[in-house]
């Protein structure tokens, strides 16, 4: 009975949903490009897209103790998103909404931060772009992968701590080659976030490499987690991000909540490296990321700060049946330096999950089961419990 309750409630809950075939029929993509409004003569496209995603998440006290440390349902996002060109093909803009209090950085800034994307774009040559504005830094590959198109509720545990999320500055993305490409994109920006008064010298720099030795995959596949497009052949990427913060005011860089007291500020140094493998409906992907800092573990007025200085590793594979259902695992392990162990332990997590994708990433249910541990290696004490999530994701 140890966990009984809970993997009946996982397997329960897709049988409302898992159909031999999809009712929208075996490979369908509907609104692959949301709903795009043209007007040629004069150069104007934009592509509307909306989703919502809605979430339960029960999560219990101890591994052998069920009753609920966490019983809630939440509206986890809800976004609005537009791009397209002005005036010249060339000229490129993306926009984005959130509407929901975790979307907002509420927590933070004490005011409902709606805007997520906003940045105009020139591409200078077919295989040249430049970005100037608020977006995604080239980190690692789970979190340049949009949140609607995860293999998993959502994404794992090295992403959380150690992503380095959005910003405002200049990028340069620039391929070179056509059957093997290999990517390069460039990020000078504040390093404190979205929206977010930039007060001292620093900035941030970032960096991402790709290469895609047996070609590219199929519908830019390699951009969204599960291989719903059953690669006919075998695709492969590598990548590796390094990104380095002067003078930032947040333990996470872009992320967490602004230190209080005037003038104090850390550098901090994160490396990203990761793999994925695509073919006939199996995908495999992997992460590393470590991050760097001097005296993470410091003062800030009254309340002790520590940055997470260590590393984590994350590995997920899964299979997408002809119905277009996917079952999945995952294996997440983060690991604290010696400096950092007193105000952050040591964690894994064991995941399954079960997907059933009836327009692709656009309308889908997923359901998955954590199993999470977590231990202190400076006074040896060690805590576990389960985590269940079922989440409803629709959009255009």
């Amino acid at each position: 009975m140890k966990i009984l309750t809970l993997l009946t409630l996982f397997i329960f809950s897709i049988g409302i949903w898992a159909q031999e075939e999809s009712p929208l029929g075996e490979s369908l993509s509907y609104f692959k490009n949301g709903v795009v409004l043209e007007h040629k003569p004069t150069h104007f496209k934009t592509q509307f897209r909306f989703r919502v995603q809605s979430r339960f998440t029960y999560e219990s006290e101890e591994a052998e103790k069920y009753s609920a440390e966490v019983a809630d349902f939440t509206v986890r996002r809800t976004r609005l998103r537009l791009e397209g060109h002005v005036l010249d093909p060339r000229l490129l803009y993306k926009l984005q909404f959130s509407f929901t209090r975790g979307d907002f950085d509420y927590d933070r800034t004490n005011y409902p931060n709606v805007l997520r994307d906003a940045a105009v774009g020139w591409r200078l040559t077919d295989a040249t772009t430049f970005w100037y504005g608020q977006t995604k830094l080239p980190g690692n590959r789970q979190r340049i992968i949009s949140s609607a198109s995860q293999q998993f509720v959502d994404r794992s545990l090295v992403n959380a701590i150690f992503n380095v999320d959005r910003d405002l500055g200049a990028q340069v993305y620039h391929r070179v080659g056509e059957s093997k490409p290999f990517w390069i994109k460039l990020a000078i920006s504040n390093g404190e976030g979205r929206a977010t008064e930039n007060k001292d010298d620093g900035l941030a720099y970032t960096s991402r490499i790709e290469w895609l030795p047996l070609g590219e995959f199929t519908n830019d596949g390699d951009y969204f987690e599960a291989d719903l497009a059953r690669e006919p052949e075998p695709k492969f990427s590598i990548g590796a991000a390094y990104s380095v913060n002067k003078k930032t005011t947040r333990p996470g860089g872009q992320l967490g909540r602004q230190f209080t007291t005037e003038g104090l500020n850390r550098d901090m140094e994160t490396y990203f490296a990761d793999a994925l493998y695509k073919y006939r409906g199996f995908s495999w992907s992997a992460e590393y990321a470590r991050r760097w800092a001097k005296d993470p573990v410091f003062m800030d007025g009254a309340d002790e700060v520590a940055i997470y200085k260590g590393y984590g590793i994350n590995t997920q594979a899964g299979y997408v049946f002809e119905n277009n259902i996917e079952p999945a695992i995952r294996l997440t392990q983060i690991r604290a330096d010696k400096e950092t162990l007193a105000g952050e332990n040591d964690q894994n997590q064991y995941t399954m999950v079960l997907s059933k994708y009836f327009n692709q990433h656009l309308v889908k249910v997923q359901t998955d089961l954590t199993f999470s541990e977590e231990k202190n290696r400076l006074d040896n004490l060690y805590s576990s419990h389960w985590i269940y999530r079922l989440q409803l994701e629709i959009g255009i």
